[in-house]
């Protein structure tokens, strides 16, 4: 979680959770965005078009409707076009568009960066098991526990 300051002083609160080991249908990319008075929910999963196998159904290995699909039965989601929804055909875009008129791209390594500093200010935070102010002391040569294999999901502190 990331706690922000608007430019009034209001407080703005982002919480991110992810998983490389999502077990489930397709590739889930989901964000919910709540305000005051307003939300936005996205789920890449929630298409306008889902498929149901029973375990009848029988097909050669490599011939699956879907791909990504860690099943074989059930209900399955059908992304109709990943690229769009995902948003490669505009991301490649702008970056070639970027290149060709020799301006630096909207994203860029500045906002690699970036990430990476949060990322590791996350898992420093998580380390002392308290909220920490950014950039916090140290960041440059902090290394987290589960980079130097010390991390284990299973120890009791």
């Amino acid at each position: 979680m990331i706690e922000y300051r608007d430019e009034n002083g209001g407080k703005l609160v982002v919480e991110t959770t992810t998983s490389w080991s999502y077990v489930g249908a397709g590739l889930r990319l989901t964000m919910e965005l709540l305000g005051p008075e307003y939300s936005v929910i996205v789920n890449s999963l929630d298409s306008g078009l889902k498929v149901f196998f029973s375990r009848n159904v029988k097909g050669e290995a490599g011939e699956d409707l879907v791909e990504k699909q860690n099943a074989e039965v059930g209900l399955m989601p059908v992304v109709g076009s990943e690229e769009t929804e995902y948003g490669y055909i505009a991301e490649n875009r702008h970056m070639v568009q970027s290149f060709l008129a020799g301006k630096r791209p909207e994203e860029n390594f500045s906002d690699g960066v970036n990430v990476t500093e949060l990322l590791m200010t996350a898992y420093m935070s998580a380390e002392q098991e308290k909220t920490i102010p950014f950039p916090p002391p140290g960041l440059d040569s902090f290394v987290p526990a589960v980079a130097k294999g010390e991390w284990n999901p299973r120890k009791r502190r």
